[in-house]
């Protein structure tokens, strides 16, 4: 049912394509061209509709430590989170992501309403603990293929 609301909602979708077309995909670009030295065109492919995350509180329910890759994610993805709530005068409920494959040194994404963070999800795991808060959590995600490391 909300995954239904979202892909209706015309704003959110003009917002939402805005944000990835005007800040991330440009943004990934120059990160690129700064790693790799070479200013190439790349081919992004982008999810949309993207998905809206709802966890009340507070409540027990909770994601279990998982891979996207488990639920048939390809590795050439990246994972974009955007909290629609603050972290810091709400919630305290976050997602927690290690830093890289398999280490199990989960860190919370302690950022904001406004600020954007990105993983490698699809091989990093990450979780949302319970949210004991008396706040609903609300965020928003998605994932954008890079290039030939990504089959649409």
């Amino acid at each position: 049912h909300l995954r239904r609301q979202v892909s209706e909602d015309a704003g959110l979708l003009q917002a939402y394509e805005a944000l990835v077309l005007e800040a991330v995909l440009p943004w990934l670009r120059s990160r690129l061209t700064d790693h790799t030295g070479c200013g190439e065109p790349v081919r992004f492919s982008y999810q949309y509709p993207p998905t809206l995350r709802v966890q009340p509180g507070p409540s027990r329910e909770f994601k279990r430590p998982h891979r996207d890759a488990e639920y048939g994610h390809q590795v050439g993805e990246l994972n974009f989170w955007m909290p629609l709530t603050n972290y810091s005068d709400m919630t305290r409920a976050t997602l927690w992501v290690e830093s890289a494959p398999d280490i199990g040194d989960y860190e919370p994404l302690a950022i904001d309403y406004g600020e954007i963070a990105v993983f490698h999800g699809t091989l990093c795991r990450h979780h949302v603990p319970p949210n004991a808060s008396g706040f609903t959590r609300v965020s928003l995600d998605f994932r954008v293929g890079v290039g030939d490391y990504f089959d649409p």
